[in-house]
C-alpha cells in the first residue's frame, strides 16, 4: 500500500470532519480523528477544520483536549486560540495537559515575546501549589518565547526547579 492510500481522500475527509462537526464519533475515537484531520499536513484543511477542532478543547476526555492543542497549534500555528491554550494552562484537571499547554504555547509563540503567554506562563511557574512538571514545561516555554531557545536546552524531565535561573524570571515584567 502506498503513503498516499494511508491517508484519507478528500469526500473521506470531509464526511470525518462532518461527524466531528454534529459530535457522531464516540469518545474514544476522538482524538483519533483529530489526527487524521491533520494528515498528511495541508494549510487548507487545517484552516477549515480549525473550528471544529477547536471546540473539542473543553471535551470530558483529555486525550481529546490534547489532540486539540496540537492540531491548532503545533499544526496550525494558529494564534487565535492562545487564549484557549492559556485557560487550558490554568485551568485543566489533568496536570500532563497543562503541561502540553505550556509546550503549545512554547510552539505557538517561539521567539515573539508575546506578553500575554510570557504571563500566564510566568505565573504557572511562580504558582508553588503548581505540580512540579507543569512549572518545568512552563519555564521550558517561557525559554522559547522570550529568548527563543530550543526546548533541548531545559528538558523537563531532566531539570529540577533549582536548575530555574530565578534572577531572570522575576525580570521578565508582567
Amino acid at each position: 500500500m502506498g503513503l498516499k492510500n494511508m491517508f484519507l481522500g478528500t469526500r473521506e475527509w470531509n464526511e470525518l470532519l462532518e461527524k466531528l462537526k454534529n459530535q457522531q464519533i464516540p469518545s474514544p475515537e476522538i482524538g483519533s480523528a483529530i489526527v487524521k484531520l491533520g494528515k498528511p499536513f495541508d494549510k487548507g484543511r487545517i484552516l477549515a477544520a480549525k473550528d471544529v477542532v477547536a471546540s473539542y478543547l473543553n471535551h470530558e476526555e483529555p486525550w481529546v483536549r490534547r489532540e486539540a492543542m496540537w492540531f491548532l497549534t503545533s499544526w496550525g500555528g494558529l494564534q487565535e486560540y492562545s487564549r484557549a491554550l492559556i485557560h487550558a494552562l490554568q485551568n485543566d484537571p489533568l496536570p500532563d495537559n497543562r503541561a502540553y499547554a505550556a509546550s503549545s504555547l512554547g510552539v505557538l509563540f517561539k521567539g515573539s515575546k508575546n506578553s500575554e503567554a510570557i504571563k500566564a506562563l510566568r505565573l504557572t511557574l511562580e504558582d508553588t501549589n503548581e505540580e512540579e512538571l507543569v512549572r518545568k514545561y512552563a519555564y521550558r516555554s517561557l525559554l522559547q518565547i522570550a529568548k527563543d531557545e530550543p526546548t533541548v536546552d531545559f528538558p523537563p524531565h531532566e531539570r529540577q526547579l533549582s536548575d530555574i535561573d530565578w534572577q531572570w524570571v522575576t525580570s521578565i515584567a508582567v
